[in-house]
């Protein structure tokens, strides 16, 4: 049995701007995540086919200028966010929140 690893922590997460949600993490890497990104990629069962994890969100009905009103925490599990086109159900994990910045070569 190997070891698992320990799950991303952030040390700060803010909102820059309505467009720009910033993670510093306690290992000293920082992602940036534009609004529309994050929209994006919700993980929530209106975006994902659970049963295999299609993207059921068609990318051009997601606006440029798709605003973030805020996030919360959910437990120390991750962050739920806020969009200006009213999503609000998707809960995204830490460990998923460093891949997307990891996809982009942030992490």
């Amino acid at each position: 049995m190997q070891p698992t690893q320990p799950p991303p922590l952030p040390k700060k997460a803010d909102l820059v701007t309505p467009f720009l949600f910033r993670i510093e993490w306690k290992d000293g890497a920082v992602t940036e995540h534009t609004a529309r990104d994050l929209r994006l990629a919700c993980p929530c069962a209106s975006c994902i086919e659970e049963g295999t994890g299609r993207p059921l969100l068609e990318p051009k009905t997601v606006k440029d200028d798709i605003l973030l009103f805020g996030s919360e925490l959910v437990g120390r599990y991750g962050l739920s966010f806020f969009w200006s086109d009213g999503h609000k159900t998707g809960i995204f994990a830490w460990q998923r929140l460093r891949h997307l910045g990891a996809q982009r070569g942030e992490a």
